[in-house]
C-alpha cells in the first residue's frame, strides 16, 4: 500500500524546533519561547504536517472557555481548560477549541495540507465533545479569511490593534474572530 503523501505526526522535544522555524516564515507574529515550551503540554493540541516526509505546516490549538460576550484578548489569555483549577474549586469546561496557530510554508500551500491540519482539529474537537472552533487572523489576511469562509467558518467580530503590542500599526494590527460550529 502507498503512503500518503500529507502525513501528520506529534510534536516532540526533539522538533519543536521545527514548530518554531514553519512559525517564523509564515506567521505576522512571533511567540516567545515559553509559548513553544507550552505546546509540549498535554493540554495542547499540535500536530506537524510533513509533506513527502519534509515538515511543512503544524496547527496548534487548546480547550478554552469561551463565551461569544467575552473580549478577544481573553481568548488568547485565558487559562480556563478542563484541567485547570483545584480540588476545592470547581473544574471549568471547556466549550470551544482555540486554534492558535495554523500554518503552511508558501511553498505547499494549495496542496491540501492546511485541510487536513484543519480536519484533525475538527475531528480532534469532536472527540473532546466540544462543537465550536474559534481564531483570530489578521484582517489584511484576505487570502487566509477566505479559505477559512471555504472552510465553514463565519465572521465574528473585528478585534482593533490586536497585533500592535507586536509592532504592527493600522489595519496590519487588526484581527478577526472567526468560528465554525461543528
Amino acid at each position: 500500500m502507498p503512503r500518503e503523501i500529507i502525513s501528520l505526526d506529534d510534536l516532540t522535544p526533539n522538533n519543536v524546533g521545527v514548530l518554531k522555524k514553519i512559525n517564523q516564515v509564515t506567521l505576522p507574529t512571533t511567540y516567545p519561547e515559553s509559548w513553544y515550551k507550552d505546546a509540549l503540554q498535554s493540554d495542547q493540541i499540535v500536530k506537524l504536517a510533513f509533506y513527502s516526509e519534509l515538515p511543512v505546516g503544524n496547527i496548534k490549538a487548546k480547550a478554552i472557555k469561551f463565551s461569544s460576550k467575552q473580549s478577544f484578548e481573553n481568548i488568547t489569555n485565558t487559562k480556563e481548560t478542563a484541567s485547570s483549577g483545584s480540588d476545592s474549586q470547581p473544574k471549568i469546561l471547556p466549550n470551544a477549541v482555540y486554534i492558535e496557530t495554523l500554518a503552511v510554508l508558501a511553498s505547499y500551500q494549495n496542496l491540501g495540507i492546511g485541510s487536513k491540519l484543519l480536519s484533525f482539529i475538527i475531528e480532534e474537537t469532536k472527540t473532546r465533545f466540544i462543537h465550536e472552533i474559534v481564531l483570530h487572523v489578521q484582517s489584511s489576511n484576505i487570502k487566509a479569511i477566505d479559505w477559512y469562509l471555504k472552510k465553514g467558518f463565519s465572521k465574528k467580530e473585528e478585534v482593533k490593534d490586536y497585533y500592535k503590542d507586536q509592532g504592527m500599526e493600522g489595519a496590519d494590527a487588526d484581527a478577526f474572530i472567526l468560528s465554525i460550529e461543528v
